[in-house]
């Protein structure tokens, strides 16, 4: 953590100290410091990038606590309000509520789409 804190703290001081170098050289027709300035910029953009990258990464204990509080609060809250609720699976065979022989409407019955004057035993036989 420490170490993270100190790279943040020397990429911004790199930063500023090489952009003020930079417009110094460009301002004053220094070529030499121009030139410090902008191989020092490009070599803190990359840090700057890491720096920011490993910042949104960094998640503390406490953030992780207060959004499984957030969430939990706001569960109860859609449990309370009946927002949640919890479907009726559908079931795989014949409806016991419905009575005998008749399927409920989540399933199709095979029985009611076969073609008209069909017997399943001549249909099922064997070709010679």
């Amino acid at each position: 953590m420490i170490y993270r804190r100190t790279t943040s703290a020397l990429t911004a001081g790199l930063f500023a100290t090489s952009l003020t170098a930079g417009v110094t050289g460009w301002v004053t027709s220094t070529a030499p410091l121009t030139d410090a300035g902008l191989i020092g910029l490009l070599a803190a953009v990359p840090l700057m990038y890491w720096v920011m990258i490993t910042r949104t990464h960094e998640v503390t204990d406490e953030q992780i606590t207060q959004a499984e509080a957030r969430g939990y609060v706001k569960a109860l809250d859609h449990v309370g309000r009946g927002i949640i609720d919890v479907p009726i699976p559908p079931s795989p065979g014949l409806c016991e509520e419905c009575g005998r022989g008749v399927s409920p409407a989540d399933v199709i019955s095979l029985d009611e789409h076969r073609r008209p004057g069909i017997d399943t035993a001549e249909e099922n036989r064997a070709v010679p």
